[in-house]
């Protein structure tokens, strides 16, 4: 019995000493390698990096008054294919300043011939705008927005003007006008 617990005992103390020897690899490691063989390195450190990228800052292309003492800066006026994208930020000093702007009377107007201008609608005949809150009637549908000291994002899609049209003017209830902000293709 002592002689089977002193293998057992010698076959542990051999096992622990080979695992830890560090073993150059052989010729026969390395081509186990080439014919998918495993092969072990040490596992390298990654640098730390930030998971998401923060965006830059946006560039404001003009900013007016809005509603309760609030300020709207205008972001990007940009067409893609057929639709033309208004993008704004509305912040206030005020802690909760939340507004609902009336959707139909949010447009933009073609400065080239004067025509206004509305709000796109979807299949559904939803307007396209950020924060749709929907009514009973469409013409009382409003876009909701959030103007608190972190400043709250908002979006329309209107059709967009012809190519021969450089500017628009961009008209918002309760918003002094953006006027003649070059359409970016």
């Amino acid at each position: 019995m002592q002689l089977k617990i002193f293998t057992l005992a010698g076959a542990a103390v051999l096992a622990l000493a080979a695992c830890a020897a560090k073993e150059k690899p052989t010729q026969d490691d390395t081509a186990g390698a080439a014919t998918g063989g495993v092969m072990r390195d040490e596992a390298k450190a990654e640098p730390e990096t930030s998971p998401v990228t923060p965006m830059p800052a946006a560039t404001v292309i003009q900013s007016q008054p809005g509603p309760d003492g609030s300020q709207v800066d205008l972001l990007s006026v940009k067409v893609t294919g057929d639709i033309l994208t208004v993008t704004l930020r509305c912040s206030s000093p005020e802690r909760y300043n939340r507004e609902s702007i009336r959707v139909a009377q949010v447009s933009v107007i073609d400065d080239a011939t004067s025509q206004r201008i509305g709000v796109l609608k979807d299949n559904e005949g939803n307007a396209m705008v950020s924060n749709l809150n929907r009514s009973s009637s469409p013409e009382n549908d409003n876009m909701m927005v959030d103007c608190t000291s972190k400043p709250g994002v908002m979006w329309a899609k209107f059709p967009a003007p012809p190519a021969t049209s450089p500017t628009v003017s961009i008209s918002l209830p309760g918003v002094a006008p953006f006027d003649g902000i070059p359409v970016q293709r």
